[in-house]
């Protein structure tokens, strides 16, 4: 597996290789290895992807996860190949052939498209055209795009106002306002910037903008303020905030989420709710591939991606988990496009697992419990031997263990969710196990005994009641009251010790 560099590394690095390689590298160049590839030699097995910037780090992550053992509980084998959208050459896919590394949601679509043995295409957009007749596209996360500029951690304060109204925003990607003073910033030319060609977050924006851009807009760094793309001139990478972060004129759409992972906060997003723009992101596949196992089990709607487990490793990405159907969502479900923004809010559980001996076994009695009901259900365990599975009632998975020997006996409960929006949780607990003692408890034994004794008094006053005369039978029959009032107190004690 890669080794993770610090984000702000990564895109340092990004930007120079992509630089380098847009002026310098042939159309093809050899595989080198990059930060967020997932598994670099990928086989025939395992699930190849690529393309999106928005979604690299989170589909990184989880696929890592995936790949260092979630996957087992899923009964699957295979591992998930997502490829780094930055770095150019080539990637392999898992029959042996390699094909130029796709830069962006339009690029990994169209490789999706033409290479047979590649599975899938991150995607930042929704699928439309004549893409819409052969993939299907499967929402899994949230992204808002928002308008950057540059910031005083990039060590440059921008031009552009706090805040900014649609209207405003449309008027300068129209060019009919070119100067930050006319929309309240300070007297400086405003320097429009959008994404690449075939980025998703490019096709999203103007989507969202609702007006055409004009010629005042570049999607690459005019350093010489030409008006033309000249050699060296380097593309706007989606989502790379050195487009901006030195120049206190420039604005660029970027992910919020991608946004806030760069560390110091060199750009500034600005305000305006107008002006932020939400959006699902994807994971495309072939249409005649979404009912396989495999990508069920990894991008369906109860598969990896729209688990509980996968919830922390989106975010790590900068974007949120949208919630499956099952919680009024859509995540994993097949959509080309989805304005079901609900997210997933997870539920962690934690349980607690008591012992108590029986004649019959071991009682083991397993409490789940979270923020709200966790539904789902809890696997019993002495090591690594399943002894039951069972559903949770109301917080509760109970079984008896039958005839464990005499001695101590470790026991774990698992529980597993059976909804996305709870986590699972486990714990063990140690039962020194000794069948109870058969026959009456002491407590009983002493209150029958006593009982036996109160009898056999009452007898024996009545036997002699019946010879008596005068005073001693007057006597004894005071004798005798008392005697089965001492009876009928041992007969009580005897019923409460039963």
């Amino acid at each position: 597996m890669s080794v993770r560099k610090s984000l702000t590394a990564t895109f340092a690095a990004a930007v120079a290789t992509s630089a380098v390689t847009m002026i310098a590298s042939p159309a093809h160049a050899a595989y080198t290895e990059q930060p967020y590839d997932s598994k670099p030699a990928p086989t025939a097995a395992d699930l190849v992807g690529g393309g999106s910037d928005t979604t690299m780090i989170a589909m990184y992550e989880v696929a890592e996860l995936w790949n260092n053992g979630a996957k087992a509980g899923y009964g699957q084998a295979f591992d998930i190949a997502s490829f780094d959208a930055f770095g150019g050459g080539d990637i392999p896919l898992g029959n042996g052939t390699e094909i130029l590394r796709p830069n962006g949601s339009g690029k990994g679509r169209d490789a999706l498209i033409a290479n047979p043995a590649m599975d899938f295409a991150r995607s930042s957009s929704a699928i439309s055209g004549s893409a819409a007749e052969t993939l299907e596209g499967i929402p899994f996360a949230l992204d808002t795009v928002e308008m950057a500029v540059s910031n005083n951690g990039g060590g440059t304060a921008s031009a552009a106002p706090a805040t900014l109204t649609l209207e405003q925003l449309q008027d300068i990607y129209d060019c009919s306002v070119t100067n930050w003073n006319q929309v309240g910033g300070s007297n400086a030319p405003i320097r429009p910037l959008v994404p690449q060609s075939g980025s998703g977050t490019l096709s999203f924006f103007t989507s969202s903008l609702g007006v055409a851009t004009g010629a005042c807009v570049k999607d690459y760094i005019d350093a010489n303020g030409n008006g033309t793309k000249d050699p060296g001139e380097a593309s706007v990478q989606e989502h790379d905030v050195t487009a901006v972060q030195t120049d206190p004129n420039a604005i660029v759409p970027i992910s919020k989420g991608r946004a806030s992972l760069v560390a110091n906060n060199p750009v500034r997003l600005v305000g305006g709710a107008q002006v932020s723009f939400k959006r699902a992101v994807y994971n495309l596949v072939r249409a005649t591939e979404i009912t396989k196992p495999e990508i069920q089990a990894f991008f369906g709607p109860d598969g990896f991606l729209c688990s509980a487990a996968a919830n922390e490793a989106i975010a790590r990405g900068g974007l949120t988990q949208l919630a499956t159907e099952a919680n009024d969502g859509v995540c994993g479900s097949p959509a080309d496009s989805t304005s079901n923004f609900t997210t997933n809010e997870v539920v962690a559980s934690a349980t607690t697992l008591t012992g108590a001996n029986l004649a019959a076994g071991v009682r083991l009695t397993a409490t789940v419990s979270g923020s709200s009901q966790p539904t789902g259900s809890v696997s019993f365990y002495e090591g690594a031997t399943l002894l039951q599975k069972v559903t949770v009632v109301s917080g509760q998975g109970n079984y008896v263990v039958p005839s464990p020997t005499v001695g101590a006996h470790t026991y774990k409960a698992v529980f597993t969710p059976n909804n996305a929006k709870f986590l699972g949780s486990e714990t063990t607990t140690t039962v020194n196990y000794a069948p109870p003692a058969t026959g009456p408890s002491p407590a009983l034994a002493a209150a029958q005994a006593q009982f036996d004794k109160a009898q056999a008094k009452v007898k024996k006053v009545k036997k002699q009641l019946k010879k008596a005369t005068g005073a001693k039978k007057v006597k004894l029959k005071k004798k005798l009251k008392k005697a089965k009032q001492a009876k009928k107190t041992a007969a009580a004690a005897v019923v409460a010790a039963s």
